[in-house]
């Protein structure tokens, strides 16, 4: 199991600060999906998934986690 904390920049953070958008139902809308289906093209055992709680500006960071599972 991986826990990816990002405070890095971001361009999807970016665009949803001056569009006045709420970055958890972007990235739950627009990245969910392609980031699992990425994930699963190098290994259909991990499962990619994001923690809406902890995400910017809501947070200090994003965190992500991609995990192995049988």
């Amino acid at each position: 199991k991986i826990i990816w904390k990002s405070f890095s920049w971001c361009p999807v953070l970016e665009a949803c600060k001056k569009g006045n958008f709420d970055t958890r139902e972007v990235c739950k809308k627009g990245w969910e999906k392609s980031v699992q289906e990425f994930v699963e093209e190098i290994n259909p055992k991990i499962k990619f998934s994001r923690n809406y709680e902890k995400i910017r500006p809501h947070a200090k960071y994003c965190e992500e986690t991609f995990e192995l599972v049988e």
